[in-house]
């Protein structure tokens, strides 16, 4: 009887711990199936590495044209996983897109067909308009999406003044990821040159004048002046104490340009020189500001203002401020290694406007005229561009010049920020060390001096 009795106990517990099993499994699996019906995700990576960006999701979910995506993937590659995944993350934002992924090995007819001969490629094929991309990203998906899917436009940069070379690779000055980030979107990138007289190409969708070191000639002036009053649309990066030309142009047109350059202690670069700060203060009521999810970081800027006349249908709107403890010194030159120093009637206090709108409404057909300026060049650089929100910044200018507005948003990061990026400005750097070595241990130190007097006291 005993012995029956402790089988039959082991028996329950085994057909208790079955049931067990099977009930935790059916869970999975109907965790599983909800998630894959109702495309649930969370996302812990770095930056959200896995998650469609917003600006990726306003390209998909405005799709109004069917995309056929074909992936071409070799069996054991690494990157097979990640691009089925994003084909599948895109599809599910809308019924417009249709993917299959096909191996190379097993189908060579249909990869030679559409002319694919290296694995990993992906085309994006919208009637007789088509994209390749290699890199199983969303930047590179959300790329070929936009050019099969709208008509290029066309953005002309300054050149023959010592601008930023779209052309130059070069780390410090160069601006060849400018033109990439751009050419990925949806423009065509061209150089270009008015001292011949020739004027601005009547197909510039906008034009950008980046960062000049030489002054402006008086037939650049001219084109420049002749295109703002066609209707034209103007990035203007210009730096502190430089192009004394296109500042007088601008000072016609009500943009003034300061002859100064921005201190902002504590916003400047942790640890680094006094010129490269974060732009803390943003114009939420502007498209090109909203959309960005991290502040713009320049370095070496001037301040500027604007006085529009109204009644000639000109408005301005500021873009971005500095700092409230920022200021502005007039004194040249601090940009060679002079110690910047306050004088008081002549430089000016802070928050000081670094980037803002111009915009002239025109009665006839030449419609609405945009002008959109920077103090400052270096954040387009091969150097800076990649750093907080500087690419989006640059992007969502163009897009609001050329009137994209829809594309404008936050994109996916290039770099992975707190891994790749990471900025710390004076301010955060001081509340570190005080927390870290004055707070914490003041802290242990107290206690320790309390617990002491105590165990004293209670003796």
């Amino acid at each position: 009887m005993a012995r029956a009795a402790l089988m039959s106990g082991l028996f329950g517990r085994w057909f208790q711990l079955l049931l067990a099993c099977v009930g935790v499994a059916l869970l999975l699996a109907t965790i599983t199936g909800v998630a894959y019906v109702h495309d649930i995700r969370w996302d812990f990576s770095p930056g959200s590495r896995f998650t469609i960006s917003d600006h990726g999701l306003g390209v998909l979910r405005a799709l109004d044209q069917p995309i056929k995506i074909t992936g071409f993937i070799r069996t054991q590659d690494a990157r097979n996983v990640v691009l089925k995944d994003l084909l599948w993350q895109a599809s599910r934002e809308t019924k417009m897109i249709t993917y299959s992924v096909v191996d190379v090995n097993r189908n060579p007819t249909l990869a030679a067909k559409m002319g694919v001969d290296t694995y990993g490629s992906s085309v994006v094929e919208n009637g007789a308009r088509r994209a390749e991309f290699s890199m199983p990203n969303e930047q590179s998906l959300i790329s070929a999406i936009i050019h099969v899917t709208r008509p290029p436009k066309k953005v002309y940069t300054l050149t023959g003044h010592g601008e930023c070379d779209t052309a130059n690779t070069d780390r410090r000055r160069g601006c060849s990821l400018m033109k990439m980030a751009l050419s990925n979107e949806l423009y065509h990138v061209a150089d270009l040159r008015l001292l011949d007289g020739s004027g601005v190409p009547e197909d510039a969708d906008v034009v950008i004048v980046a960062g000049p070191d030489g002054d402006l000639t008086v037939p650049d002036i001219e084109a420049l002046g002749a295109y703002m009053d066609s209707g034209g649309n103007l990035l203007l990066l210009v730096d502190p104490f430089t192009s004394p030309r296109l500042s007088s142009l601008l000072a016609t047109r009500g943009i003034l340009l300061g002859d100064d350059v921005v201190m902002d202690p504590d916003n400047r670069l942790g640890g680094g020189e006094v010129f490269t700060s974060a732009i803390t203060q943003r114009n939420d009521r502007h498209a090109v500001t909203y959309g960005l999810d991290a502040l713009p970081m320049f370095s070496g800027y001037r301040s500027i203002q604007a006085r529009p006349d109204e009644d000639a249908g000109e408005r301005s709107e500021w873009l971005l401020r500095s700092g409230s403890n920022s200021w502005a010194s007039h004194d040249p030159e601090v940009m060679h290694g002079k110690r910047a120093q306050f004088v008081a009637g002549r430089d000016i206090n802070g928050p000081l406007t670094v980037g803002l709108e111009f915009v002239k409404q025109f009665d006839d057909e030449r419609g609405r005229a945009r002008t959109m300026v920077y103090g400052d060049s270096e954040f387009v650089s091969n150097r800076y561009l990649d750093y907080l929100g500087n690419r989006d910044l640059l992007i969502n200018s163009v897009d609001w010049l050329a009137k994209e507005d829809q594309l404008i948003a936050p994109r996916a990061k290039e770099k992975t920020p707190g891994v790749e990026v990471f900025f710390v400005t004076a301010a955060q750097q001081q509340h570190l060390f005080r927390s870290a070595v004055l707070f914490q241990p003041g802290l242990f130190l107290g206690i320790g001096i309390l617990v002491f007097a105590w165990r004293r006291w209670s003796s």
